[in-house]
């Protein structure tokens, strides 16, 4: 099944003002396996793509292809790699946290009926 997340993290270069970290928001395809293990995990089967969707400087969002003018896209490309490790890093756990607080609602609101 695959499906976009989207992944916070931080976008940073060596601007005229000095060392910039911005907050980045990056878009990854993934493709997750379709049931849950009796826990409610599922697994990340593979990613298809990961792209630098927005980032923020001084307050303004900024595109994908602002970064690639100012850094080049080895270099996002690179920092895209970087928020792909991280994100896995912690994406599974997430995924089944997430469904469990969608399981205590449902639960929650049926007792409510």
């Amino acid at each position: 099944m695959s499906r976009f997340d989207y992944h916070t993290g931080t976008l940073t270069m060596d601007a005229a003002e000095g060392y910039v970290e911005a907050e980045a928001l990056f878009e990854i395809d993934a493709f997750w396996s379709r049931h849950r293990d009796r826990y409610g995990m599922r697994s990340i089967q593979w990613v298809n793509n990961i792209s630098l969707d927005s980032w923020t400087f001084d307050g303004r969002k900024q595109t994908r292809e602002t970064a690639v003018a100012l850094l080049g896209e080895d270099e996002v490309a690179r920092q895209e790699d970087l928020a792909l490790i991280e994100w896995r890093q912690t994406a599974e756990q997430d995924d089944a946290d997430e469904y469990a607080d969608q399981m205590r609602d449902l639960r929650h609101d049926l007792a409510a009926e």
